[in-house]
C-alpha cells in the first residue's frame, strides 16, 4: 500500500531517513524535529502526515507526496454528462479529448479529468494553440 501526504518538507526527510541502513526505530527517531514542531501545531494534516509517516515505516510501506491536482474546464461546453473537462484514459491509450464528468467511465475510474501542475498548463497551451481551418466538401 502507499501513503500519500502533501507536507512536503516531512516527505523529503522521509527520502533522507530511507536511504540510510538503520533500523525502522532509528529511522522514527529522527522525526523527533517534526514530532517537536507539529506538536502545538494547529494544522491537523501536519500532524495527520507525521502519523501516517511514522505508520508507513513500522508498516514497510511506500510514502509518495500528493500533488495538487488540476481539471481544464472547457467554457461553454456542457453536454447530457454535463460540464465538459479535458480527460484522458488512465491506461495513457489514446490522446487527450473531451467528455462530461458524469461520464460512466469517469465515474468507474476508466478516464481521469485531473492532471498536475506541469500537465495541465501543457494541455491548456495546447489548447491555446488551435486554429481554425476551413472544410471542403469532398468531390466523390
Amino acid at each position: 500500500m502507499t501513503v500519500k501526504i502533501v507536507d512536503k518538507e516531512l516527505f523529503k526527510m522521509y527520502q533522507c531517513v530511507m536511504a540510510e541502513n538503520i533500523s525502522d526505530w532509528k529511522r522514527i527517531a529522527k522525526f523527533a524535529k517534526f514530532i517537536d514542531k507539529y506538536a502545538d501545531d494547529e494544522t491537523i494534516s501536519n500532524r495527520d502526515d507525521l502519523a501516517s509517516v511514522i505508520d508507513a515505516i513500522l508498516n514497510h510501506e511506500t510514502v509518495k507526496l500528493s500533488a495538487q491536482m488540476y481539471r481544464l474546464k472547457m467554457n461553454g461546453m456542457v453536454g447530457s454528462n454535463g460540464q465538459q473537462y479535458v480527460s484522458r484514459r488512465v491506461d495513457d491509450r489514446g490522446g487527450y479529448f473531451i467528455c462530461g464528468i458524469r461520464n460512466p467511465h469517469v465515474c468507474r475510474g476508466e478516464i481521469t479529468q485531473q492532471f498536475t501542475r506541469d500537465e495541465a498548463e501543457f494541455l491548456k497551451d495546447l489548447l491555446n494553440n488551435s486554429s481554425i481551418q476551413s472544410v471542403e466538401e469532398d468531390n466523390v
